[in-house]
């Protein structure tokens, strides 16, 4: 029973830490996403989480029925050759734009929260990401592991010390709340689909893997709940890049440091993780034009180019386009026929 407890908790915590990525550590997506309809943007958290723990779940309940072990394998079961290798190719483009959305990222935590050059921020990213891909990630498990607990450490402790106030009035009616929600969990699930498969496959029990699923789910949800009420109640931070961290301010100077330094933590896992992932598929596809290095080489000089526009730019343009482009997919599989067992 308890190996069993054990399991769930390990699922559900794949299932947050897929899910939370830089920008919802740095509280930008958050804001794009939720806060900026007010009270409203709370339903949207509540709706938003309500589907990316009942699809997330269905999703790789189906994937382990059958037996797909790879994101491909489940995009071709679904839509077919053809229709998988472009809704494959949109996937790695989203990939690709994150990217970038990262080394602006990293960039905006040096310039804003340290006072230092943003170029500084972003070459040390690239540097970093290249010592990783050297060791073949190793050791990048290991602060993937640490950065999502201690985020929400971090989270836990500011909802206390604000004494778990709401804002001080309701919003009035802010449409598009909705079809917000919808284009963030279509977005995230997109993405997290190419952890989800192969987790799926790797557990024996399918009642462990549902009430793992739930259980993330269920986790993510209130830990987005709390970001955006944190937000909420003090709008003044949305006029920043990293609004999360000038939450933590106020605490002190070593809360806010170290909060800082998990920010670009969570930002050099997703980072390094991208780009290790992206190469291999374009060696794999482009084997004598774009072998090994020569393919992390044009991710990072992309992701340069990408990330040259500043990071709350892209995210308030690029997150929600990618959004949208996501919803056909999530429609899709949402209504997917589960193979009996």
């Amino acid at each position: 029973m308890l190996k069993k407890a054990g399991l769930v908790l390990q699922i559900a915590a794949t299932f947050i830490g897929t899910i939370v990525g830089a920008g919802f550590a740095s509280g930008r997506e958050v804001i794009q996403f939720f806060t900026r309809f007010g009270s409203w943007g709370t339903a949207g958290v509540l709706f938003s989480g309500l589907l990316m723990a009942l699809i997330g779940t269905r999703l790789m309940l189906y994937a382990r029925r059958i037996h797909a072990g790879s994101f491909d394998v489940l995009i071709v079961r679904v839509f077919g050759v053809r229709t998988g290798l472009v809704i494959h190719s949109l996937v790695f483009l989203i990939i690709f734009g994150v990217n970038g959305v990262m080394l602006a990222g990293s960039g905006a935590v040096f310039q804003e929260q340290l006072g230092w050059n943003r170029w500084l921020g972003m070459g040390l990213s690239i540097v970093l990401s290249l010592f990783f891909i050297v060791k073949k990630a190793r050791g990048l498990l290991w602060v993937n592991s640490l950065v999502v607990p201690v985020l929400t450490l971090f989270l836990i402790i500011l909802f206390i010390h604000e004494g778990g106030r709401p804002p001080q009035s309701p919003a009035p009616w802010q449409s598009g709340w909705m079809l917000s929600a919808f284009a963030y969990a279509a977005f995230n699930l997109s993405t997290a689909l190419v952890v989800f498969v192969p987790l799926a496959s790797e557990v024996k029990s399918e009642r462990v893997l549902v009430a793992g699923g739930l259980v993330g789910g269920a986790g993510f949800t209130v830990l987005l709940l709390i970001a955006h009420q944190l937000i909420l109640a003090h709008p003044g931070v949305m006029l920043y890049d990293m609004p999360t961290a000038e939450l933590v301010r106020p605490v002190g100077a070593a809360m806010h440091l170290a909060f800082t330094a998990v920010i670009f933590g969570e930002i050099l896992t997703t980072y390094v993780g991208n780009i290790f992932g992206l190469s291999r598929q374009l060696s794999n596809v482009f084997p004598s034009v774009l072998p090994g290095w020569r393919a992390v080489a044009v991710l990072i000089v992309g992701s340069a180019a990408v990330g040259i526009a500043g990071y709350s730019a892209l995210i308030r343009v690029l997150y929600p386009f990618y959004g949208f482009l996501c919803m056909f997919l999530l429609i899709c599989l949402s209504f997917v026929r589960i193979p009996e067992r």
